[in-house]
């Protein structure tokens, strides 16, 4: 695997077009958000968490604990029916560990992959009683950042950034769950449970990997 990786540095995204396209988007929310409020039918706020990453296809494939955190819109299309759209950041790879056969010894290696996802999502939403209902749609991603990370025995990390010729940025998938809203008689707080399945494969020419995470996370509806 190590092959075909590079310490090339990725060429982010400017902080200037993330800050646009930030800009941009809490100012439709904003609009929309003016002109139906006085029908309450549009909801603006923020919601963050943890989760639980892997990818499909390796050998020894673990699971990778990160976090997620954004803003989201939720249009109320009537009592039971909503859509919900979000840009968030989350975590995705894995942490994977194997022995290796030594000269006197088996030696364990580690290898993590670190991947950092630009989400936007878009979810239909279904409430089965007032607090609880379920969530699916697709998930649209932009992986801004990724590496592996590799560790023999007791020696430190050795860590090598993907470039583009290594890894796909763009990946889209499903998203499923549940949800409650008006938790505890708090109209405005939410919790989800979500899990992503991806459709594109990640990591290149080492066959099929896609990316599968659990998230939990809460959030709070401003207006």
């Amino acid at each position: 695997m190590t092959g075909i990786l590079s310490c090339k540095i990725i060429k982010r995204p400017s902080s200037k077009s993330l800050m646009a396209l930030l800009a941009v988007f809490f100012f439709c929310l904003t609009t929309a958000g003016n002109l139906n409020a006085q029908y309450n039918k549009f909801n603006f706020g923020f919601r963050g968490g943890v989760g639980m990453s892997t990818l499909t296809g390796f050998e020894n494939n673990g699971l990778k604990i990160g976090f997620t955190g954004g803003v989201c819109g939720q249009y109320n299309l009537s009592a039971n029916h909503d859509i919900l759209t979000e840009i968030y950041y989350s975590t995705g790879g894995q942490l994977s560990e194997k022995w290796n056969e030594g000269e006197e010894e088996q030696i364990k290696v580690y290898s993590k992959y670190n991947l950092h996802y630009i989400n936007i999502p878009i979810i239909y939403q279904y409430y089965f009683t007032d607090i609880l209902g379920i969530e699916a749609g697709a998930n649209f991603r932009y992986c801004v950042n990724g590496s592996l990370k590799t560790k023999i025995g007791n020696e430190g990390w050795h860590s090598a950034n993907f470039t583009k010729d290594n890894y796909n940025t763009f990946d889209c998938g499903m998203i499923i769950g549940v949800f409650t809203s008006n938790l505890l008689q708090y109209d405005d707080v939410f919790v989800s449970l979500r899990a992503y399945f991806g459709f594109l494969d990640v990591i290149k020419e080492v066959g099929a990997n896609k990316n599968i995470s659990v998230q939990v996370s809460v959030g709070y509806m401003i207006f």
